[in-house]
């Protein structure tokens, strides 16, 4: 339909068709910024360093006027380049993620959805700690470690932030307002003492510091030109492991929550981690041989988004620490509250046949794998006693493997797959028929563990690679299985 349109003095003119409005190009969200003083914290370390080379650098020594103006152009360079990251780095909360943009020169944008978060921990490392700040780390299923890092907040912010999105991963919405809940009670605390001697008593450590000694006495003793420069790594040896166990897992005290455990520790690197219940993969339990004659063992979780990338130089083998060390009665508690009903002295072990001593002539005893309607749990190590434990819902694949001694002696191995992780559950040198069995078996437990259990929204995750040569395998994760995560 047309109507008339006035001329340019009011008289009707030429009729027209009516155009539609063009359509409205949607406002981009700005999104929030990060604190203020996030470049400082980040950035100081670079002028430390830069301190120590100019320090270490005789010209420069000898003219303190030119070492000040670098100092200071350093300075002031990593400032505004520290400044210009922080401007340009916005985050924000959508209906189901996360969304982080970053970058001046090449733009980059993170979504994380919320259904994709593992775990969620927030680390307070030692300078951000002087400044009351924290940073916010999300463990993503099929992410890196640095994918889901957000740094850096105030710490009640992050408290509050961490908070939202654990109630939004398992599916609630509008908790803006929720208070932040006060901190829980812990149920365990890993005395300082306990951490220290157990680092002591691993084997890295007694080896490097056997070594260190053997070379100084060569050295100043016997005379022999070895050089102390060799001990570097022996060094390394015996002060990497007490740093990382001693004063990363300082104060560590476990606690439950209604989103899951969540575990503090660290003397300067303060990190809070929480783990969502229905997202553990699998355990796995080190005991060194030392350890097993106190006592003593460690527990790690299989957690989807919490091993390393090694495309950044991480460990895929690293999971989540459950327990850094503790006793028996200790490793029972933890494993009960993670997994409800758990307890391991229940079930029944079947040991490897006499004939593996011939593959395995010290540690073929050690060698079992058991089960309940939980769990599939085997174990293998003599001088580190290795129990993994893997949920039979979680059961991604079963594959048999078999050399060509063990076909041989009739033996073959079993492997139940799982996500990237420290566990890695082989029922090793089985009797071959045995090991056929347990194939089928395995697989008809995870399919049937998988339409009882109730379990998170699926998420995609790679599981441990499987040798190419040599093995057969039973599918034990369904195209419509939603919960192998």
């Amino acid at each position: 339909m047309t109507e008339p349109t006035p001329g340019p003095y009011g008289a009707p003119g030429q009729t027209t068709e009516q155009q539609p409005a063009p359509p409205q190009r949607p406002v981009e969200p700005t999104g929030a910024r990060l604190h203020p003083l996030t470049p400082f914290v980040k950035g100081w370390g670079y002028f430390v360093v830069a301190a120590i080379a100019m320090v270490n650098n005789e010209s420069l020594r000898s003219n303190l006027t030119l070492a000040g103006f670098g100092l200071i152009a350093v300075l002031v360079g990593g400032i505004l380049l520290g400044a210009l990251s922080w401007w340009f780095t916005k985050w924000q909360l959508t209906d189901d993620a996360i969304r982080v943009d970053s970058g001046f020169l090449f733009r980059r944008t993170r979504i994380i959805r919320f259904d994709r978060i593992q775990a969620i921990d927030v680390a307070q490392p030692f300078v951000a700690r002087l400044f009351g700040m924290a940073e916010l780390r999300m463990d993503v299923a099929g992410g890196g470690k640095s994918d889901g890092k957000l740094s850096y907040f105030r710490y009640e912010e992050a408290g509050e932030l961490r908070t939202i999105l654990l109630v939004r991963a398992k599916g609630e919405q509008a908790v803006e307002h929720a208070a932040q809940q006060p901190e829980p009670a812990p149920i365990l605390v890993v005395p300082t003492s306990r951490l220290l001697g157990a680092t002591l008593l691993s084997s890295t450590v007694i080896a490097s510091a056997g070594g260190l000694i053997w070379l100084i006495v060569a050295t100043t003793v016997m005379e022999f030109h070895i050089g102390l420069f060799a001990g570097l790594p022996l060094l390394l040896g015996v002060v990497q492991p007490i740093w990382k166990q001693v004063v990363g897992n300082h104060g560590f005290a476990l606690s439950e929550t209604d989103h899951g455990l969540r575990t503090k520790r660290g003397l300067f690197d303060v990190q809070r981690q929480t783990v969502p219940p229905g997202r553990v993969q699998g355990l796995l339990i080190t005991e060194p041989i030392i350890w097993r004659l106190i006592g003593w063992a460690r527990v790690e979780l299989d957690i989807a988004g919490v091993a390393g990338n090694p495309a950044e130089g991480e460990d895929d083998r690293e999971g989540a620490q459950l327990l850094p060390v503790g006793d028996r009665g200790e490793v029972a508690l933890v494993l009960a509250r993670i997994l409800q009903g758990l307890d391991l002295s229940r079930i029944e072990m079947h040991r490897a046949p006499e004939r593996a001593k011939r593959l395995r002539p010290i540690g073929w005893r050690y060698l079992s794998y058991g089960y309940d309607g939980q769990v599939l749990v085997t174990t293998r190590g003599w001088v580190s006693r290795r129990t993994s434990i893997v949920l039979h819902h979680k059961t991604q694949s079963v594959r048999l493997e078999q050399g060509p001694l063990q076909r041989r002696l009739g033996l073959a191995n079993v492997h139940v797959d799982t996500p990237l992780g420290p566990t890695d559950a082989i029922a090793l040198h089985r009797d071959q028929f045995e090991a056929a069995q347990l194939l089928e078996a395995q697989a008809v437990r995870a399919r049937e563990a998988r339409r009882t259990v109730s379990s998170p929204a699926a998420v995609h995750t790679q599981p441990n690679p499987p040798s190419p040569d040599g093995s057969s395998s039973s599918a034990a994760s369904p195209a419509e299985d939603s919960s192998a995560t």
